[in-house]
C-alpha cells in the first residue's frame, strides 16, 4: 500500500517532470490521476485544485533548486568563487535527469500570463530571490576586491540570466552538445570584463 507521504512525493515528482517539459499550465488533476494510475480523489486529498497543484510543483522545484544550487554552492568562498559555483550548478540544474525538458522556471515564465495570480506571484518571488542571491555574490566579490568597484550589479545579474536562457535554448531546442562549454566560456569572458 502506498503511504500518503509517498503518494504526495510521486505526484510532485511526476508533476515536476511535466512542468519541466510543458510548463505549469500543463498540469491538471485529470492528467496526473491518469498517468499515475491513482483515483482523482487521491490527488484531491493532497491538492484541492489545479492551482494548489501548480503551487505545490513550483514549491518542489524551488526547494530542489535551493538545495542543489544555492546551498551546494555555499561551501565555496564568498565572492567570485561562490558566484562561479552557483552559475555552474545553475546550468547543471537545467539539465538534471528529473527535469525532462529543461528548467521549469523558464517554461512557467513563458506561460505566466495564463497562470493564476497566486502562482505568478510565487514564481516572481522565486526568481527575484534568485537574482538577489546572485547579486549578493557579486557584491561580495566587489567587497573582496575581485571585481571593479564601479561594476553595475543589476546589469551583471541581467547578463547572467541571458547566458542561462541562451544555454537553455541551445541545449534543449537546438540539441547543441557544446552548449554547456560555450556558456561557461561566455561566463568566463563576462567575468573577466567585470574585474
Amino acid at each position: 500500500m502506498v503511504t500518503t507521504s509517498a503518494l504526495k512525493t510521486r505526484i510532485l515528482t511526476h508533476g515536476l517532470g511535466i512542468a519541466s517539459k510543458q510548463g505549469l499550465a500543463a498540469l491538471s488533476m485529470g492528467t496526473l490521476a491518469r498517468e499515475l494510475d491513482v483515483p482523482r480523489s487521491g490527488l484531491v486529498g493532497h491538492f484541492a485544485d489545479r492551482e494548489s497543484l501548480q503551487l505545490g510543483v513550483l514549491e518542489q522545484a524551488a526547494q530542489i533548486f535551493i538545495r542543489d544550487v544555492i546551498e551546494a554552492a555555499a561551501t565555496a568562498p564568498a565572492g567570485e568563487a561562490r558566484l562561479k559555483s552557483m552559475f555552474a550548478r545553475w546550468i547543471s540544474w537545467s539539465r538534471a535527469p528529473m527535469l525532462k525538458g529543461g528548467c521549469p522556471f523558464v517554461h512557467a515564465s513563458r506561460q505566466a500570463p495564463d497562470l493564476p495570480q497566486v502562482v505568478r506571484e510565487r514564481l516572481k518571488s522565486v526568481l527575484d530571490t534568485w537574482s538577489e542571491v546572485l547579486g549578493q555574490a557579486i557584491a561580495d566579490a566587489k567587497s573582496n576586491g575581485e571585481m571593479r568597484a564601479d561594476l553595475d550589479i543589476a546589469q551583471l545579474v541581467f547578463e547572467l540570466h541571458g547566458l542561462y536562457l541562451s544555454h537553455h535554448f541551445h541545449h534543449w531546442y537546438m540539441k547543441d552538445q557544446s552548449a554547456e562549454a560555450r556558456t561557461m566560456k561566455a561566463y568566463d569572458r563576462l567575468l573577466a570584463a567585470s574585474r
